[in-house]
């Protein structure tokens, strides 16, 4: 069994599709491609922590589509309604929630702003405009091809975050 992270779906949404110009002809499409890529990376034992964003509520069915044990974190979409009917099938936790995994510990949240503390964090919210934070890593689905990402490749970044990315790549100094 594997853990997977992902965020910002937006399954239905056809908002998200031309603002984050996404790569589909339209929503079926896009949420047919959510699902197959979903599911061949995703095997059914696997766990899945979803930040925020699922989608529009007439998609919510689609969860029973989905391989893995789904845990979602709210996002900014996620309506009381929706997580309500979410809840029947998915386990919802709160932002800020810090997890193990393996030994590694993660912070959980769906806005990067959101994030406490100094546990290395895991976003959504601001889909493909940023990719990493000096402590923070983006797994929404715009950045990483469209699914979920392994853990494996969490650790990747994390790595590259903490040992080999300087002051160019976060731009905190200008000029």
């Amino acid at each position: 069994m594997s853990t997977f992270f992902t965020a910002d779906t937006h399954f239905g949404h056809q908002r998200t599709l031309e603002f984050s110009r996404r790569p589909f002809a339209d929503v079926a499409s896009m949420d047919a491609a959510l699902i197959a890529n979903w599911n061949s990376a995703v095997q059914p034992g696997d766990t899945v922590y979803h930040l925020g964003d699922f989608g529009a509520l007439e998609c919510l069915e689609y969860v029973s589509r989905l391989n893995g044990k789904i845990i979602l974190l709210p996002g900014n979409y996620d309506t009381p309604e929706m997580l309500e009917v979410l809840a029947q099938t998915c386990e919802i936790i709160e932002p800020n929630t810090v997890i193990e995994v393996e030994g590694q510990r993660l912070q959980l949240v769906h806005e990067p702003d959101e994030a406490l503390g100094g546990e290395f964090y895991l976003f959504g919210h601001v889909h493909q405009l940023q990719m990493v934070k000096r402590n923070g890593l983006n797994v929404g689905t715009d950045c990483h091809f469209f699914r979920p990402i392994p853990l494996e490749v969490v650790l990747f970044y994390q790595n590259a975050i903490y040992n080999h990315y300087d002051d160019n790549v976060f731009m905190e100094k200008l000029g």
